[in-house]
């Protein structure tokens, strides 16, 4: 199969090319290519199906079904692969639910699925990371407060195995009863605050920590301009920033609108300007759509007792092309290189996924910049609002 006629964007610019497709992969770039299978791509955009990591099942439950339902939505937004969080119910932290996961993610023939491992199991020992790693878990997931041994332990498995560290990072005592960031908005509203300092502390801790053991960390979800400036003085921290942190503020929990309600919590208009600015500096390796669905059950409740979370995968590649691309500082490079290259190789996936190069997956989508709609999402932050570009499948 040939594509003839897109703007191929690729991590070095956007450049017009014709693509051959061969047994799945992609065989060859040029100008101008023939061949008896031919779509016109009629000057749309192609690029790489996007990769994330560390996205969420409907209430966090694995359940038989959940990973069918998560394939086919996350294809239908532009998600080529996902990798699931370990901090699932059940926890994701030992050879059955690990199995369970495994062979529930073969029956998607969408998208790519694949799984993070728990470092700790619920009972607070380590879980068995290297039975879980030889059997195809592609990192280990952990929370920063956890204690500093356990972390010794899972620093030294990643290294023996290769794979890299996933952080949730947050401090419990610092976070108390907060239900959202303290500032202005949680004070007018009456609502316990959570200090941006309980990320920022421990990101410090756990990059001393890397440092000393030489492991690589991602810090998952990662909400602070602090955060992103401690990443970018320690090599071995890797931020991936949520786009709704770039997009969004605390004021959308304006009205105890539990829709504004994630983990991490939105910042205030003055932090998500100084992270979306260390971002364009090239302060962060990845951006996540932080997919963490949650039923209208959950959702419908008094602020305090709802649910963290959000269906981040719906309209994501349009939200942010509007936002950050079409509107903003950065460029579909960047953009390609933030949500597919560096997430694949955080996972292991160089040379087949994130990016259009010879050798690599024929893992495509085409965009097309000239189509405007609203979104419709009743219970998201951005239901109603105007964005540009839509994915289509090839």
């Amino acid at each position: 199969m040939v594509i003839k006629h897109a703007r191929v964007v690729t991590p070095e610019g956007v450049e017009a090319l014709d693509v051959r497709i061969e047994k799945g992969r992609i065989a060859e770039l040029s100008p101008s290519l023939e061949g008896e299978k031919v779509v016109d791509a009629k000057g749309k955009y192609l690029l790489p199906a996007l990769v994330d990591i560390g996205v969420g099942v409907m209430d966090g439950k694995l359940r038989r079904g959940t990973l069918k339902k998560l394939s086919v939505k996350a294809r239908a937004n532009g998600f080529g692969t996902v990798v699931l969080s370990a901090l699932s119910t059940p926890r994701i932290d030992n050879e059955i639910t690990f199995e369970f996961a495994k062979s529930q993610a073969e029956l998607c023939r969408e998208t790519k699925i694949l799984a993070l491992l728990s470092g700790v199991k619920e009972d607070g020992g380590l879980s068995d990371c290297s039975i879980l790693l030889k059997e195809g878990a592609v990192g280990i997931e952990f929370e920063s407060h956890i204690d500093g041994n356990l972390i010794r332990r899972l620093m030294e498995y990643a290294a023996m195995h290769g794979v890299k560290l996933f952080c949730r990072a947050n401090d419990p005592a610092l976070q108390g009863d907060g239900v959202m960031h303290d500032g202005s908005v949680s004070c007018r509203l009456g609502l316990a605050g959570i200090p941006a300092v309980s990320e920022s502390s421990q990101v410090a801790r756990i990059g001393e920590l890397a440092e000393f053991y030489g492991a690589d960390v991602v810090v998952l979800g990662a909400s602070t301009p602090q955060t992103l400036r401690i990443c970018a003085q320690n090599p071995r921290l890797l931020p991936q920033v949520s786009m709704h942190h770039l997009l969004l503020d605390d004021r959308a929990c304006d009205g105890y609108d539990t829709a504004g309600k994630l983990w991490p919590p939105l910042r205030d208009e003055a932090m998500r300007r100084a992270l979306l600015e260390a971002v364009v500096r090239g302060d962060a390796a990845m951006i996540t759509s932080l997919h963490t669905p949650v039923s209208r059950t959950a959702k419908d409740a008094v602020f305090s007792d709802a649910a963290y979370g959000i269906d981040g995968l719906a309209h994501a590649l349009p939200l942010l092309y509007t936002h950050l691309v079409k509107e903003g500082p950065l460029d579909f490079s960047d953009l390609v290189r933030l949500t597919a290259t560096n997430p694949a190789l955080a996972v292991g996936l160089e040379g087949r996924k994130g990016a259009v190069r010879p050798g690599y997956d024929a893992d495509l989508l085409l965009f097309d910049p000239d189509v405007t709609f609203r979104c419709t999402e009743p219970g998201s932050p951005y239901d109603g609002l105007e964005v540009t570009g839509r994915v289509e499948a090839l």
